[in-house]
């Protein structure tokens, strides 16, 4: 899995998640920091409509018509549906944009929507659920699932012998079960994401606004102790990106860095992992 991301509280946050060529978050910069990459996104999904997760889809559109690069490929931005804020960009990028080179698709979204990523064997595709970070702004979090199959539990220990002559008889569709892999979860900016809607997911980014509980004023962020509540309630098998991490933090997300340790969190069944304020993240 490989990630390039952004985040600085109130200036800029996206993350660019290379497998499916998706884009989270269009925040100020974006473009100018993926450079070439910007050409290679299919798919943006937003996860709300406030600025610093915006701002970045002004170049990002305009680059795309007009830098070096595949100026054909078709574009789809998917958003919360009934996003005042982000109807009022829509507008603005078509008046101000009316001779694309490329197909350029606004797609509303509810929580509980599916969006296929890829067909086939091992079909992906994005599922749709609901955040909190504003009562006047509607939001929605993002998990890149993928359909898998494995050996039935009741044939658990079963010779192999006698499992390939079921496959022989009846064919594999007798000897395996069907079930959804949540590989990726991008939450935005929200308070504690509710764990049945995240549940299993391998990597879980997460809103960690604050690391100290007391420099909380408002409910509309996440703490970092709840971000791991989250995750650990959530069964996340691998790892908690922290995000959108509060600039006040920075000398100690970089102290930690440099010394090579992670926050003082043990005995957790996945890593922690943080972005640091205002510099780029890469995770492969």
């Amino acid at each position: 899995m490989k990630l390039l991301a952004y985040s600085k509280a109130l200036y800029s946050s996206w993350l660019y998640y290379n497998a499916d060529r998706i884009l989270f978050d269009a925040g100020e910069g974006a473009s100018s920091i993926l450079g070439n990459k910007a050409f290679a996104i299919r798919r943006i999904f937003l996860s709300h409509g406030h600025a610093d997760h915006i701002a970045g889809l002004v170049g990002l559109i305009n680059i795309r018509n007009n830098a070096m690069g595949d100026k054909e490929k078709a574009l789809s931005i998917y958003y919360p549906k009934g996003s005042f804020l982000i109807s009022e960009m829509i507008a603005y990028l078509q008046r101000t944009n009316r001779r694309l080179s490329y197909s350029l698709e606004w797609i509303p979204l509810s929580a509980g929507d599916t969006v296929s990523l890829l067909e086939g064997q091992m079909p992906r595709y994005v599922e749709v659920f609901p955040t909190h970070h504003v009562s006047n702004e509607p939001s929605l979090g993002y998990s890149i699932v993928e359909v898998r199959h494995r050996l039935r539990p009741d044939l658990a220990g079963t010779p192999e012998a006698e499992i390939a002559q079921i496959v022989r008889d009846r064919g594999r569709d007798a000897v395996t079960e069907m079930y959804h892999q949540r590989l990726f979860t991008y939450g935005g900016d929200s308070v504690a994401i509710k764990p049945q809607f995240i549940e299993g997911t391998q990597v879980l980014c997460h809103d960690t606004t604050f690391l100290d509980e007391r420099d909380r004023k408002e409910y509309k962020h996440a703490t970092l102790s709840e971000a791991i509540a989250s995750a650990r309630d959530a069964h996340v098998s691998e790892k908690l990106i922290g995000f959108h991490i509060s600039s006040r933090y920075r000398e100690r997300v970089n102290a930690w860095e440099a010394e090579g340790r992670r926050p003082p969190v043990e005995g957790l069944p996945f890593e922690v992992v943080l972005v640091p304020p205002g510099r780029i993240f890469t995770l492969d």
